[in-house]
């Protein structure tokens, strides 16, 4: 009760928001916007190690259906296999990726060897063990750029696949299919001048965090409802590595859920005018 009555009043008012749906495509924080829950400033708890991101990504899921020509297993040479297709669709997608990244300027994302990724997470074909594959179907994600359009990223998959397949003497007249699925996740960005962005950032440099600079990230989240739908300027701020995310055993140490909700406390108290950063008194000027 003591350390409560030594904060000064808040200038305002925190909303905490527990939401559905963030790895398909964010409906839970959508919902939340459209209901009117926006705000001065947002913190999304994003795996950051604690570095203060204002940019991420995008990532648009995409199904391919790739066809080929049945045939008996034992004269394999008659069909065509929908999975040799693929394969070959797959090594011009990587070639695709590479020629996106390879002119990325985005300063935020300098320490990402592939800021903008192509990843094919399932693949599925065949229908037994002793015919020629006549169809295959994979699923992945198609990195957007911080300040690319949706629409454009969408048009650029699509034509790079119909370029390969024109170039195929099967495909050419069977070509493969794509469709968009799933999460759909804009990019987005909050200016460096927000005030959120400062209050984050002199918590991590009064801390040692993060590095005390802003950055960006190659994943998409809900930040981008809040500030595209809720014209909300946030940040990603939060423990853990995303290294560590998607895969077996994906956690964070109790070390550093304490160190981020300590964070993330002082955050919302500095943002809302209850303390200073270091070196500034109640009435110093900024």
């Amino acid at each position: 009760m003591r350390a409560k009555a030594d904060v000064p009043s808040p200038r305002g008012s925190v909303l905490f928001q527990s939401v559905i749906g963030e790895e398909d495509g964010g409906l839970g924080t959508l919902a939340s916007v459209l209901r009117g829950h926006v705000g001065d400033g947002a913190v999304v708890l994003e795996p950051t190690r604690l570095a203060v991101a204002t940019a991420q990504a995008g990532a648009l899921n995409f199904r391919l259906t790739v066809p080929g020509r049945a045939a008996h297993g034992a004269l394999r040479h008659e069909g065509v296999s929908a999975l040799e297709n693929f394969m070959r669709l797959y090594e011009d997608l990587m070639a695709f990726e590479r020629e996106r990244n390879a002119a990325v300027d985005e300063p935020r994302l300098a320490a990402f060897a592939v800021p903008y990724p192509i990843c094919v997470g399932t693949v599925q074909g065949g229908e037994w063990a002793s015919s020629v594959p006549e169809t295959v179907r994979a699923e992945g994600r198609f990195g957007v750029g911080v300040r690319e359009e949706v629409g454009a990223a969408r048009e650029a998959l699509e034509a790079r696949v119909a370029a390969f397949c024109a170039r195929d003497t099967f495909l050419r007249g069977h070509p493969a299919r794509v469709e968009w699925w799933g999460g759909q996740f804009a990019p987005c960005e909050t200016p460096e001048d927000a005030p959120i962005v400062h209050a984050a950032l002199s918590v991590a440099r009064d801390l040692d965090l993060g590095g005390g600079q802003v950055v960006g990230v190659p994943y998409g989240s809900d930040l981008r409802h809040l500030v595209n739908a809720g014209s909300t300027p946030g940040v990603l701020f939060g423990p853990g590595d995303v290294a560590g995310a998607h895969r077996p055993n994906e956690s964070i140490t109790v070390r550093e859920l304490v160190e981020g909700a300590r964070a993330v406390a002082l955050l919302v108290l500095r943002f809302l005018g209850c303390c200073q950063p270091r070196g500034l008194s109640p009435t110093s000027s900024r």
